[in-house]
């Protein structure tokens, strides 16, 4: 994928994201681009393996059954 082309969806999620706001395009293009430089410096984030920082579905506690 292209930069110019990930600028322009990273903006228009932000469009999506702010109501639609009309007249700020340069905006949300300068925003997009801030994105697209943070992505291309830091490609792949390190995650925490801290259990305590996880996200993401877990499994209800069940009641002790004995």
């Amino acid at each position: 994928m292209n930069t110019e082309h990930t600028i322009r969806e990273l903006a228009h999620q932000i469009w999506i994201s702010e109501g639609k706001p009309e007249g700020q395009s340069e905006k949300h293009w300068a925003q997009a681009c801030e994105l697209a430089a943070q992505k291309t410096r830091h490609p792949n984030p390190k995650r925490s393996i801290d259990p305590s920082e996880a996200t993401g579905p877990t499994e209800p506690e069940q009641p002790d059954q004995t």
